[in-house]
């Protein structure tokens, strides 16, 4: 408490009050007010010693004062029962702590006018009353400047020696991880053995290395150290990982591939190695690597490695983005220095002068405006922690709306008025953002689907947009590098004026589509009375993940409850992606449930990983809309069950847990088949008494049963394709452009 005061008002108050003379707080009270400031004891009896070192007092030249009126506990207590009895007036003001600093400035220009709004409590330039400074969580106050989540404390795992596994086993506990991502191989195992060694990390091994980066994918985007880690086999499994890398890149997910590689004198050589496409083409994974990460390294020496991977994973932490490193089998074991703690190599910090000059424009710019909204993307999400986003909204007092792979507001807050994807959904939304005359974006993305009606650049003129490392004003200005996170904890303690006047009355009521006819147990089960059911299974804390397609629609129509939030790989579209990335995020978030959405395009290109969600117990709950498309016809529930069988014979595994062996006689997963309402309602009542349980759900609609926002889409992208296929073949075209 005490060094966010300082942090805030610079150097501590110009007094401090004890009520309690001991030598401790005295001490205290002395580095806590500014140099020549004064220390007031309340209380103390004439002629009481201090307890205090006369020369700290001399040094910071400081006053100490004592008033002997306090009275005894008893007496004091008996002057509260007479001013409650008497109703004496006392008022008391009640400030939030990052208002102290605007506090202070008016009462030391003796203009509390506009900082106490009750006139009759004001007499000339002194205040009447008390103001009370209500201290909020440990947690509540952004930090201006650090921007990741580096924990407090250090590992618990420790080793005499290290080496590159083992110092890697250190890091990765550093950043906070409880587990990895893994497809083991013949090149990555003198790797996976030594981050076995710390027991603190959890191995989770996926079916396939696609399947395993879209877990990691899911696990860093709900984590609380918002970061992943997979480790796959040289090139074959580089190569086939690479497409979830490229989707984690598209969204500024922090992701660190590891992978294995044979050691540095065959690399060197001219052989031709398996899993290598060529003799002469060892490289192939770490040029592919290139256009996705923000580096892409092979560590060469035990001398160099422990100095590359911190550099590697300072890039990874301070740019957002992947990160892929190649560990030769003879440096996985080989010896390096002691790890020393990480927030000393990793310069996470804004610039000063930097983020001033990107608080003052933006807070310029601001209170010029008259009808401004708060638009949030992705990248907002991932940065921010939701009470800071709810600190800034909360000041700004003006319209909040999300993008769709933005939603990381809580869509109960009087300023919410829902989702904005122009054209698509929520036009009553979509007319306050038209109508406003500044947009603040945070952690916008202006994809050709987000932007299917327009372009953004036409907009251009009253946007100001804060992305990961930057800011763009509606003029044009450049201003970085700023980080997001400092940039937000300074917007919340800024000059910037409420502006109210973009809330419409009444707002836009974001919610579920309206019900349809009366229906029965028998009634078939249509899209309609599918996402009402949804709407009553998700709770609060749990996580949503949409598929690419009708999915992501469906999404629209769910309102989120408080703590409850909603991922899509939105511009990167990916099939298949929900299922493992909600397998990653159910481990990484134990205290809600994940909610899979996935139709049969892309379940059938990610099945298998069902079979991990049963093994490692994770409660999922799996929804896939369906049959639709020309696809094979699979027994969805049959194949389900079947992931769970038991084995033919003993498997005499020394690893395997007396937990494996349960597992085995008594799967937690359970599948149905969803034809009627009375099917979904036996299914959900199922799904809340098991919650233990991953419930995979096939959700029978008929192929024609769809949304209208599918069918406009389609339409919208239909004529897009069809414009783009007529300028492709007109003469002149390049010219005219």
């Amino acid at each position: 408490m005490v060094a966010e005061v300082q942090g805030m008002i610079g150097n501590g108050p110009d007094a401090a009050i004890l009520i309690e003379g001991s030598g401790s707080l005295l001490k205290g009270a002395l580095q806590y007010v500014q140099p020549r400031g004064t220390v007031v004891v309340v209380g103390l009896p004439p002629g009481t010693p201090i307890g205090i070192d006369i020369s700290k007092l001399v040094s910071r030249m400081a006053q100490v004062k004592v008033v002997p009126y306090g009275g005894t506990r008893e007496q004091i207590e008996n002057a509260i029962l007479v001013s409650t009895k008497e109703r004496f007036y006392q008022p008391c003001y009640v400030f939030a702590l990052d208002q102290l600093p605007q506090i202070l400035h008016s009462m030391q220009n003796g203009k509390p006018e506009g900082t106490y709004p009750e006139a009759p409590l004001r007499y000339g330039s002194q205040l009447l009353g008390e103001g009370v400074i209500k201290m909020p969580d440990a947690e509540a106050i952004p930090k201006p400047q650090m921007v990741a989540n580096l924990p407090r404390s250090g590992p618990i795992f420790n080793q005499t020696t290290y080496n590159i596994g083992t110092f890697l086993a250190y890091r990765f506990e550093e950043l906070g991880l409880r587990d990895y991502f893994a497809v083991p191989g013949d090149t990555n195992f003198f790797l996976l053995d030594n981050l076995l060694k710390n027991p603190n990390l959890r191995m989770v091994t996926c079916c396939n290395e696609l399947n395993a980066g879209y877990a990691a994918d899911g696990y860093a985007r709900v984590s609380s150290a918002r970061i992943a880690v997979v480790v796959v086999p040289y090139i074959v499994g580089s190569l086939s990982v690479l497409n979830a890398v490229s989707g984690a890149c598209s969204q500024s997910i922090r992701l660190i591939v590891l992978s294995g590689c044979p050691t540095t004198s065959l690399v060197k050589s001219d052989k031709f190695l398996h899993h290598a496409p060529s003799a002469k083409n060892k490289d192939q994974a770490l040029r592919a690597f290139e256009g996705v990460t923000a580096a892409s390294v092979r560590l060469g020496s035990a001398d160099t490695a422990s100095d590359v991977l911190d550099d590697t994973i300072g890039k990874c932490l301070d740019s957002s983005m992947p990160v892929y490193i190649e560990v030769p089998n003879d440096l996985a074991s080989a010896a390096c220095t002691r790890p020393s703690p990480l927030s000393r190599k990793v310069n996470l910090k804004s610039q000063p002068h930097i983020l001033k000059e990107a608080v003052e424009e933006i807070t310029s710019i601001w209170n010029s405006s008259q009808r401004p909204v708060l638009l949030l993307g992705s990248l907002a999400g991932l940065s921010l922690p939701r009470r800071h986003i709810e600190r800034l909204a909360d000041k700004l007092g003006c319209a909040v709306l999300c993008q769709p792979d933005g939603r990381c507001f809580k869509e109960s807050h009087p300023q919410y008025c829902g989702q904005f994807w122009a054209g698509m959904i929520n036009p009553e939304g979509e007319q306050i953002v038209m109508s406003s005359d500044l947009w603040l974006v945070i952690g916008g993305n202006w994809s050709d689907f987000h932007v299917l009606m327009s372009s953004n650049k036409q907009e251009g003129y009253r946007i100001i947009s804060v992305d990961k490392d930057w800011v763009e004003l509606p003029e044009g200005k450049h201003i970085k590098p700023v980080k997001i996170g400092a940039l937000v904890a300074q917007l919340i303690m800024s000059g910037m004026k409420p502006k109210t006047d973009s809330i419409p009355r009444p707002k836009p009521m974001p919610g579920c589509l309206p019900p349809g006819k009366t229906e029965t147990t028998e009634t078939p089960l249509t899209l309609k009375s599918a996402i009402s059911s949804i709407q009553g299974l998700i709770k609060e804390h749990d996580t949503l993940l949409c598929d690419a397609g009708e999915s992501w629609l469906i999404a629209n129509h769910i309102l989120l409850p408080p703590e409850a939030n909603c991922q899509l790989q939105f511009p990167y579209c990916s099939l298949g992606w929900a299922l493992p990335a909600g397998f990653g995020s159910q481990l990484a978030r134990t205290q809600g449930r994940s909610i899979i959405l996935i139709g049969d395009g892309g379940f059938q290109m990610t099945a298998q990983e069902v079979s991990s969600m049963i093994r490692h117990r994770a409660n999922a709950t799996a929804m896939h809309d369906g049959p639709y498309n020309y696809l094979a016809n699979w027994d969805y529930v049959q194949l389900a069950n079947s992931f769970s069988s038991k084995p033919h014979a003993p498997s005499h595994n020394p690893y395997a847990s007396k937990e494996d062996e349960e597992l085995e006689e008594s799967p937690p997963m359970f599948a149905m088949k969803i034809k009627t309402l009375g099917d979904l309602k036996q299914a959900l009542d199922r799904v809340d008494e098991e919650s233990d349980k991953l419930a995979f759900l096939e959700l029978c609609i008929q192929p024609d049963d769809v949304t209208d926002d599918l069918r406009r889409l389609g339409k919208v992208i239909a004529d897009q394709n069809a414009q783009g296929s007529e300028n492709s073949q007109s003469p002149g075209t390049e010219a005219n452009e």
